[in-house]
């Protein structure tokens, strides 16, 4: 079974409503002003149950020009259209704005019911209405739609329009039912005992009962399906192209306004779009810069419309232009629009939406126009390749899927595929990652010099510049897109032999040898000018000088003092260095001292055994304690036990 949705269009008095109510069985002017006037003000909804057991949602809408804003609303969510035109009067205005309309909201089906044929006896009257409605649409979507006859009165033609619609159903392709759920919501109202219930057409996506929703834009309030009703009946799940109501949970009437959708995320919203813009054959020029009233959806806001590609659009012309809106709005590559006078008195065009978060085109260069004429063409690949160039960093597809208001599967399944050949995709733990192939370029240049900045300011230092360095010079964000490519480059160069690894450390692989050559030049020497003091210990100050003899810094000195201490071949005692040569000879006398003294040794008696001053005494008796091989017992200095 197919999930679709038939709107009406046509001029007002010319028998929507009542053909509805004919085939349905269903009276969709409720209100009291409807009755009252015998014209719809409000979208009217109803479901045509078919023989061949599919069920269609319908949205009938006003015809009258006081209410064509109205019905642009429930335009927005059909998938095809039943033109209506009475016999008796033929194409009037309302028809051909509603074609117009339905053109630019991109409807490709239809069908073209002749009403009220009892009222025409003269055959050539009929002839000539329906040449009429050749001549209105040829060019159009609906050029070779089947034209019913039909009466509300007598019932003719009824049967035959119901075998038309169950024929054109299978040709119209439904919408996708994946990724993202969105309902514009064209109604909202309470039931006692359910609470808060909003109706609208599912422009995308599938919503079960018990899932979370939000309300859009500015909606953080997370809210609960209670119930679903498709068509009048419950049921358990909806889908894109049905008509659907959903009892929410938390929903207070009061969050709610005009223009606002459902949907199973939170979506990003935005106040600037770039679009491509149709204007009808009787709208007046755009200059490059003109006020709207901009309608998508059941949103209906002013905006400004600024020209990208033209100082002007004529009439019946197309072009490409950015939308300011007034108030936010959440919208879709490929979301349909229309566009109306200030007055709210006259439709000047519509077209598609091609990018929901551009930059701010403050001027028009040529490149620009290249750019979003690519977009224009370009589906779901071309967007995400555009997304990635507009950030100039690594991006996630789940940053991506935000920013388009897609789902993030979607945005994998497209990188699985093709995207434009600037773009560069890598698979992490997390999902997807995608960058663009100058800024790996980049990336790799600036990996490269985050590495000789560390040798140049640690020439000395026998390691290479770790992950946290390397992201500082860069400054990237820890566990960000970027930091993710960058461990992935770092392990490619690795591999192909420009980098070398040392302890979760890079360096350039021809540094290696130039580092280990000076490094060990600067060892050999202060390990031979510190075992040359023997039983003393040199002073800072004397090492300082030695250093500057040899042209290093305090920071390269601090580097070849850390490098003996950790190689073990001299010891750190408190702030003295004192050669392991003679730490560990001394040791040996200790112990074997020891091993005949129970009663233990002093200091002046360890200075006898050793040979040495006061002041290194003492710092050997405290390394050899922090090693338990000895302990303090008073005044002398015994066999640690055990």
């Amino acid at each position: 079974m197919k999930h679709l949705i038939m709107g009406t269009a046509g001029h007002v008095d010319h028998g929507k409503t009542a053909l509805i109510k004919a085939l349905t069985n269903i009276e969709c002017d409720t209100h009291k002003e409807e009755k009252r006037r015998g014209i719809t003000i409000n979208l009217g909804f109803a479901h045509l149950d078919l023989p061949t057991g599919d069920s269609v949602g319908i949205v009938d809408v006003p015809g009258h020009r006081d209410f064509v804003h109205t019905m642009v609303g429930g335009a927005s969510g059909i998938d095809f259209v039943l033109m209506v035109i009475a016999a008796d009067s033929g194409v009037m205005p309302q028809t051909r704005e509603h074609l117009q309309i339905m053109k630019v909201l991109g409807l490709k089906h239809g069908l073209i019911a002749l009403t009220k044929i009892d009222l025409v006896d003269d055959p050539e009257l009929l002839e000539l209405s329906k040449a009429d409605i050749r001549e209105l649409t040829a060019g159009t979507f609906l050029e070779n739609s089947p034209i019913v006859h039909v009466s509300i009165k007598t019932r003719e033609g009824l049967e035959i329009l119901k075998e038309e619609i169950s024929r054109i159903i299978t040709r119209v392709e439904e919408r996708s039912a994946h990724g993202v759920f969105r309902i514009f919501v064209d109604r909202i109202f309470s039931i006692s005992g359910y609470g808060t219930v909003v109706t609208g057409s599912v422009a995308s996506g599938r919503l079960k009962v018990k899932d979370r929703v939000y309300l859009l834009p500015g909606g953080k309030k997370e809210l609960t399906v209670r119930r679903l009703e498709r068509h009048g009946k419950e049921v358990p799940g909806v889908m894109a192209g049905d008509r659907a109501s959903i009892n929410l949970v938390g929903l207070d009437r009061a969050d709610f306004e005009k223009g606002m959708i459902v949907s199973d995320r939170i979506l990003k919203e935005t106040k600037m779009v770039d679009a491509k813009l149709e204007l009808f054959e009787n709208s007046p020029v755009f200059g490059i810069w003109s006020q709207v009233i901009f309608f998508t959806g059941t949103y209906e806001k002013p905006a400004k419309i600024h020209l990208i590609d033209k100082d002007k659009i004529n009439a019946g012309e197309t072009g490409l232009v950015q939308v300011h809106l007034q108030e936010p709005c959440v919208l879709r590559h490929g979301d349909r629009f229309v566009l109306r006078t200030s007055s709210n008195d006259m439709t000047l065009g519509g077209g598609e939406i091609i990018d929901i978060a551009p930059l701010h085109h403050r001027r028009r260069p040529g490149k620009l126009v290249t750019k979003m004429t690519a977009i224009a063409r370009g589906k779901l690949p071309e967007l995400i390749s555009n997304e990635v160039r507009k950030l100039f960093r690594a991006v996630t597809a789940k940053e991506i899927a935000f920013n388009l208001n897609v789902s993030t599967r979607e945005v994998e399944e497209c990188g699985k595929k093709k995207l434009a050949k600037d773009i560069v995709k890598y698979e992490v733990k997390d999902g997807m990652i995608l960058i663009t192939g100058e800024r790996l370029q980049n990336l790799r240049q600036g990996i490269i010099n985050a590495v000789k900045d560390f040798k140049r300011q640690n020439p000395l230092a026998d390691r290479g510049a770790n992950l946290n360095e390397i992201r500082g010079s860069l400054k990237f964000a820890k566990g960000s897109a970027d930091e993710e490519v960058l461990k992935i480059v770092l392990a490619d160069q690795v591999q192909k032999g420009k980098f070398m690894e040392k302890n979760k450390t890079w360096m350039l692989s021809d540094e290696m040898d130039v580092i280990n050559k000076a490094m060990e030049a600067h060892l050999n020497f202060f390990s031979d000018y510190l075992k040359s003091f023997a039983m003393k210990t040199p002073l800072m100050t004397q090492i300082r000088y030695e250093a500057e003899k040899r042209n290093l810094s305090e920071k390269e000195l601090k580097q070849v003092l850390y490098k003996l201490t950790s190689t073990g071949q001299v010891y750190r005692i408190k702030d003295d260095y004192i050669h392991a040569d003679i730490v560990d000879n001394c040791r040996e006398k200790l112990k074997q001292e020891l091993a005949n003294r129970k009663e233990g040794i002093t200091v002046a008696e360890f200075r006898d055994l050793v040979g040495g001053n006061r002041k290194i005494c003492l710092l050997l008796l405290a390394q050899y304690d922090s090693e338990l091989l000895t302990q303090r017992v008073g005044d002398v200095r015994v066999l640690k036990q055990g």
